[in-house]
């Protein structure tokens, strides 16, 4: 029989070049976290209220880390118009700090000391495989704020 809906369940399964780049940056940063001590308890946190990209726990600090990630592809030699970095804007920190809160209260009982890092990742020409990552602890605060 004709699956006159299918188009819509394959559409899905196809990403543009931007949420692939969005992909990789959140593994990117994932792999880096995990190097640096930090176990990933949850990607992709979404709620009505916000998002969160990766909640993390900072071992050895005993801190519940909630990451926004922020991702570029650039080709050889061109140079970024607006840092990452300075693109997580007030209405992005509002999204994450409510995803949080949201987290918060389906995991009651935590203990730990809560904080909003940034990771900023950087893939330059075409070899994906080494991008630049930086991480911004603490990067904002539970108003918004930023830190930095």
């Amino acid at each position: 029989m004709f699956d006159l809906f299918g188009f819509l369940r394959r559409s899905g399964s196809r990403k543009t070049p931007r949420q692939k780049t969005g992909d990789e940056g959140e593994r990117a940063a994932a792999r880096f976290l995990r190097r640096h001590g930090f176990r990933i308890l949850a990607r992709n946190v979404r709620y009505p209220q916000g998002e969160v990209d990766l909640v993390a726990l900072e071992k050895r600090a005993r801190t519940l880390c909630f990451v926004e990630v922020r991702s570029r592809a650039l080709a050889e030699g061109e140079l970024e118009r607006i840092a990452l970095e300075e693109t997580v804007t007030v209405a992005k920190r509002r999204k994450v700090i409510r995803a949080a809160h949201c987290f918060m209260k389906q995991h009651a009982g935590s203990d730990l000391t809560i904080r909003f890092d940034v990771v900023v990742v950087r893939f330059a020409g075409e070899d994906r495989r080494r991008p630049e990552v930086r991480h911004y602890p603490g990067a904002f605060d539970a108003s918004g704020r930023t830190l930095a």
